[in-house]
């Protein structure tokens, strides 16, 4: 019996191994398990994130399958390390463990030689302060003579390439660090040749060029040394196009004026340079600085951040800075102190903070910051150097040989950061700005507001847990509204803090409105307006401009050439705008190219535009976004419509190009991302009383229904009963009509039951506005516009029971239709009349004769590949074989047009298809099967918000749960299937829009002869 193989190293200096106990070195497989291998390895004890992984593995762009993959490599590697030899099997590896955020590889830091390294140049670092310079140097050829090779070698991806790096960085500082230490115990001329070799593989490195100097001046050899100088000044400038630095220049001076201090070792030379020692000793004489402020009392959530900050600060790696960027309020500085809290007992020669931001928003000269820098270091106002580059050679030169943290909080420019950053390999700085893109950093954390949990948590902590207890959903709401901003978030607790009789759903109320949001949101003499005037002072007059104007159009997201449409400016001019304003902090970008306000941020901007525009330049925003996003939508409608020649004739003249919609499929994936700030848009136009602007509306309103099955056009309805009075004040009788037409068919097809009636009423208005049989000759607009809202009366009629009065309005639009000569047209028509014989219980026609002209329009609709109209004749054709018994045929016909409808995203056809499964089903016997289709059905129909789409699914699925004999819960459902039914039997008064107090009871025949009211 073989025993397992038992990991208990890991190597990463070299190619990448696993190394067992005997002492057997194997290669984990290929370079992705190895790439995630050393991401594991070099945070060996410490969640690695599956996130991070993937962008270890990949570059820009993960594919979609990228989680997986990180998972099958994981799993892979667990094979690896647990391979038994006696069955071939494998068994769940302890060595990396499974987080619900990621994996975390259990091995001590001392298992991975990379890690290992890293202890051991830290150890020496310990022991060269400590005056030992010769156990310094054993430590550092332990740890020098762990490398067998580049490290991870062969490893491709931007993660591998990013360690690589920064391990090679840590060799390199070792070598110099270990040369310079014998230099300190007396050897010079044997150092000579490693340092040439060192200079080798490294040529570009000022210190080893130093130690090659002082090398050759302390073995006799000074004009060697001096040689030495030029060539690195003329490697550093020739290849590098830099000066040779001002320690390698001070260096040169010295041998140039043969300093005979240089040939002393370093120690004797600090007792023998008075200005240096003093420097430092005075500083010792005083405590270390500890000025952190306190940490947030109430800091809530940023678990993720604060780990990876505190591994990027404590990590042993040299040099260590991060960085925190993000919008005011979101809780920088915050962080900010919460890490360096957490730190600090790495640091222990002191913490130093400084705000960089003066109490007017101007930003502080890093000369003053340096003077409070000194003073806490023990430096006298009388040895302050009066230049700022000598105030911050003095500050480097007494961090030289500590370990000081510096945080350095509402940094504006790395110009103001630079002088202030310690030079010596111990110190960290800890950074945090609105943006600071060019900063080089260890780690850079761009900070957005706090998830939904935690923001509610974060109110809780300031106003008082109780209000989370008594109102969950309020306060929920109310985070919500400040935007997850931790400063709104605490602002709105304050103000509940200091108001106990307050509700929060009082204050939820007025944070709602938007004139009132900002000035709600107040901690003291700190607003969130204020924190947001600061960014936007600094704007060039063509960003402040543009930072207005694209907040007026409440756009969920935009892209450079919607933006270009509304600002009116070149595309590549519109771009560089944007850009200004993500790094002002001003806009937010997910993704390239795509950018949004946050919430409060659009609130404050539309603040200003009501200020600083006038109203004909509101309007005029407000005219090109609705031209912009009807020029979108007559491209989405002649991408993915057969009719789109039809339906988008005598459109409203259009001045944008429009966005690119793409092919059909690309064009209905815009539709979906777009209806929110249609919505919005199309209530501004609504508003604004710009005649154009509400005529676009009005067309855009009226295209979109053609893409009813696969959006919810719920979200319109309120926008397209404003459109109506706008457009019989600013526009014409046709755009009036049209208004009436889009108002009926949004509110027919996705409202409550009372909007039915009021559907009713608008469509009835069509037919008084056009008269009911214009020619196509007399213009295409009347024409459709009174054929299809025949066809949409016969639908109300047919959802109210009213069979007849659906009949006759659908015999008229098939005989309308025949007018056009267009066959298709016409067997759009004709498939609405065989539905409401279908759906009649006293149908006129033999179900055997729908079910053959069913197939004969299914015919027709696939030569078109008229898809939407096609799957509702195969579904009329399928309600045919139900009514006439053929239970099982109809339901074979439903899951076909069930596949047929998932296919192609028609989730409104997929929810009706589905109901009508599910009745099929249950009359074959098949009950499990009806309950499914009938679950299916109704969280498909709840979206949609149609009633009787919503009731019909009820009652099938309480039909089905009542042949389970699950009693209570069939009753439910069945109750609230006869509310939805009871409210399309009750119209409801609606002011101008009322209909008749009652309509005749109707009732609706199932597959076993009961009848159950329509």
């Amino acid at each position: 019996m073989h025993t397992p193989h038992i990991v208990t190293r890991i190597r990463l200096l070299g190619p990448v191994q696993f190394v067992s106990a005997q002492g057997t070195a194997s290669r984990p497989g290929a370079p992705g398990p190895q790439t995630v291998l050393a991401a594991l390895a070099l945070r060996a004890g410490s969640l690695v994130t599956v996130d991070e992984l993937i962008d270890k593995l990949y570059h820009d762009d993960p594919p979609s399958s990228a989680r997986r993959v990180v998972v099958n490599y994981v799993h892979r590697l667990r094979t690896h390390i647990d391979r038994v030899d006696t069955d071939g099997g494998a068994r769940p590896s302890s060595l990396i463990g499974t987080t619900a955020d990621g994996y975390v590889l259990r091995l001590p830091e001392e298992g991975v030689d990379a890690l290992r390294f890293g202890l051991l140049t830290a150890r020496a670092r310990r022991r060269a302060q400590d005056g030992d310079p010769s156990a310094a140097v054993a430590c550092l050829e332990e740890a020098l003579g762990m490398w067998r090779g580049p490290a991870l070698a062969g490893l491709p991806g931007p993660g591998a390439e990013d360690q690589r790096r920064a391990l090679t960085e840590q060799r390199a500082s070792a070598m110099e660090h270990r040369l310079e230490l014998l230099l300190e115990c007396g050897h010079s001329a044997e150092l000579v040749p490693d340092i040439l070799r060192a200079l080798e593989t490294y040529p570009y490195r000022e210190r080893l060029h130093g130690a090659l100097m002082l090398a050759l001046y302390r073995s006799g050899r000074g004009a060697e040394a001096l040689l030495a100088y030029d060539h690195a000044r003329r490697v550093l400038a020739e290849e590098l196009g830099i000066d040779a630095g001002p320690a390698l220049r001070a260096l040169h001076a010295a041998i140039l004026a043969e300093d005979r201090a240089l040939l002393a070792a370093p120690s004797a030379v600090d007792e023998e340079a008075p200005a240096r020692a003093d420097l430092v000793r005075a500083g010792d004489q005083v405590p270390p600085p500890a000025q952190l402020p306190p940490m947030p009392c109430d800091f809530t959530g940023r678990h993720d951040q604060i780990a990876a900050l505190v591994s990027a600060l404590t990590g042993g790696g040299e040099h260590a800075a991060a960085v925190i960027t993000g919008m005011g309020g979101v809780g920088k500085t915050a962080l900010a102190l919460r890490t360096a809290h957490a730190v600090a007992g790495s640091y222990p020669d002191g913490q130093l903070y400084a705000n960089l931001r003066g109490p007017d928003g101007t930003p502080c000269d890093p000369a003053g910051i340096l003077t409070s820098f000194l003073t806490a270091l023990g430096i006298g106002h009388e040895r302050f150097p009066a230049s700022l580059v000598d105030r911050t050679a003095l500050f480097r030169t007494l961090l030289s040989q500590r370990a000081v943290l510096v945080v350095l909080d509402n940094a504006t420019s790395v110009a103001q950061v630079e002088p202030l950053l310690p030079g010596a390999a111990r110190c960290a700085v800890l950074i945090t700005a609105r943006a600071l893109a060019a900063m080089p950093a260890t780690l850079t954390v761009p900070l957005v507001g706090l998830g939904p949990d935690d923001a509610v948590e974060l109110i809780g902590k300031v106003a008082g847990m109780r209000r989370l207890a008594e109102e969950p959903d309020a306060v929920a709401a109310l985070a919500a509204a400040c935007g997850h901003l931790p400063l709104a978030l605490r602002a709105a607790g304050a103000r509940l803090a200091t108001r106990p009789a307050w509700t929060v759903a009082a204050l939820l109320a007025r944070v709602s409105d938007q004139a009132r949001l900002l000035g709600e949101l107040r901690v003291g003499e700190l607003t969130v307006e204020a924190v947001f005037e600061l960014s936007a002072s600094q704007l060039a007059p063509r960003q402040a401009w543009a930072f207005t104007a694209l907040s007026i159009p409440h756009c969920a997201e935009f892209d450079v050439r919607g933006a270009a449409a509304v600002l009116d400016l070149p595309e590549r001019e519109t771009e560089a705008v944007l850009e200004a304003l993500v790094d002002a902090v001003l806009l937010e970008t997910h993704a390239p190219g795509l950018y949004h306000f946050h919430d409060l941020v659009g609130a404050y901007a539309r603040a200003k535009a009501q200020t600083e525009l006038t109203e004909g330049e509101r309007r005029e925003v407000v005219r090109r976004a609705a031209d912009y996003l009807c020029a979108g939508v007559v491209a989405a409608v002649r991408a993915s419509q057969p009719l789109a020649g039809p339906l988008t004739a005598e459109i409203h003249p259009r001045r944008s190009a429009g966005p690119e919609v793409g092919d059909a499929y690309e064009a209905m994936g815009w539709i979906r991302r777009v209806m929110p700030t249609v919505a919005a848009v199309v209530e501004q136009a609504a508003a604004c009383g710009d005649p154009d602007a509400v005529a676009l509306a009005v067309d855009i309103v009226t295209l979109v229904p053609c893409f009813e099955e696969i959006v919810p056009l719920g979200q319109l309805a309120q926008a397209a009963t404003a459109l109506v009075p706008a457009a019989l004040a600013h526009c014409g009788g046709d755009i009036a009509g049209t208004a009436h037409y889009a108002a009926g068919v949004i509110l027919k097809t996705h409202s409550s039951p009372a909007s039915l009636y009021r559907s009713r009423a608008h469509l009835l208005k069509v037919l008084e506005t056009f008269e009911d049989a214009p020619a196509p000759g007399d213009g295409y607009r009347p024409f459709l516009l009174v054929l299809f809202t025949l066809a949409m009366l016969a639908e109300l009629e047919l959802q109210f029971g009213n069979f007849a009065a659906a009949r006759g309005f659908a015999e008229r639009s098939v005989a309308l239709a025949a007018v056009s000569g267009d066959r298709e047209l016409v067997a759009r028509r004709r498939t609405v009349l065989l539905r409401i014989e279908a759906e009649d219980p006293d149908r006129r026609m033999a179900l055997d004769r729908i079910r053959s002209r069913c197939r004969e329009l299914t015919g027709v609709f696939t030569r078109s590949e008229d898809e939407k109209w096609l799957i509702r004749v195969m579904m009329t054709e399928a309600d045919s074989l139900l009514r006439g018994g053929s239970h099982a045929s109809a339901a074979r016909l439903y899951r076909r047009v069930l596949e047929r409808a998932r296919d192609r995203g028609h989730v409104r056809d997929e929810a009706e298809c589905l109901f009508r499964l599910s009745e099929a089903l249950l009359a074959t016997g098949d009950t499990g099967g009806a309950v499914d289709a009938a679950r299916d059905a109704l969280a498909g129909a709840q979206p949609t918000g149609e009633p009787l789409l919503m009731a019909r699914s009820h009652e099938a699925l309480g039909r089905a749960l009542r042949a389970m004999r699950e009693e209570s819960a069939a009753d439910d459902h069945l109750a609230q299937a006869e509310e939805l039914y009871r409210g399309l039997r009750r119209p409801a008064k609606t002011g101008a829009d009322a209909m008749a107090e009652s309509r005749p009871d109707a009732v609706r025949q199932h597959p076993d002869g009961t009848r159950s009211p329509r």
